[in-house]
């Protein structure tokens, strides 16, 4: 049996705990989970995960982890 740590990285440079820019998306998440190939995020701030593709996602540079952290709770997306 595998289990997912936070130093997990799976095809992705992001691991559990990372804040991560979703390109497809283009959403700032904090990286909560990855199962079965897939990445699961949620907004710095809170709120419903999503599902993205590892290769979708890359470590946020500071100028997007400023925008993504900046955004109220009330831009739900």
């Amino acid at each position: 049996m595998v289990s997912v740590t936070s130093n997990h990285k799976p095809a992705s440079s992001c691991a559990v705990g990372e804040l991560a820019l979703d390109a497809r998306q283009g959403r700032v998440g904090v990286v909560m989970d990855a199962q079965g190939g897939r990445m699961y995020l949620r907004r710095p701030e809170g709120g419903r995960e999503w599902e993205a593709s590892p290769q979708d996602l890359r470590p946020a540079n500071p100028g997007e982890a400023r925008a993504g952290l900046s955004r109220g709770a009330h831009t739900q997306q």
